[in-house]
């Protein structure tokens, strides 16, 4: 093989390298085995305020949390159902607006009232694992979710 056809079988191989690296899929910065903020139904676990105060519902699975990909929510807080909308930019900012929620009176110890105060306190999230975590405003504590199996 003469130096030129070496030349030119290198320049070759460089430019397909070339062509499959613009080509190839880039890589994801996440697991996509991991639930995502939406298309996710979260149960509520638990609130941890700032002050150490623990709150979990005995009865987890009536209290539910859906970040639909229009904007939308559905939130089921015990007895009550309802929903509103959300905002969340890059910065894993995240409001929940004003909801609309039944008026049902639940049974005595529902903490219904306490995770609607909590949601209408929610200033940014993150994900972590299987689980959802969101932060309330001024560094008042977190509420935790895991996502629910479909």
């Amino acid at each position: 093989m003469n130096r030129r056809a070496a030349v030119h079988g290198f320049a070759a191989a460089l430019a397909l390298t070339a062509l499959a690296a613009c080509t190839a899929p880039a890589p994801m910065p996440w697991d996509e085995r991991k639930p995502a903020l939406t298309g996710t139904v979260w149960r509520w676990n638990e609130t941890l305020t700032s002050e150490g105060t623990r709150i979990r519902p005995a009865a987890p699975e009536r209290y539910s949390l859906e970040f639909l990909p229009d904007g939308a929510t559905r939130v089921r807080a015990d007895c009550n159902t309802g929903g509103g909308r959300y905002e969340m930019s890059a910065d894993r900012k995240l409001t929940l607006g004003r909801m609309a929620v039944t008026q049902a009176a639940c049974l005595q110890g529902s903490l219904g009232d306490a995770y609607l105060a909590g949601l209408a306190d929610v200033s940014g999230y993150r994900l972590d694992g299987e689980h959802l975590v969101l932060l309330l405003a001024y560094d008042r504590g977190t509420m935790r979710f895991v996502a629910l199996k479909r």
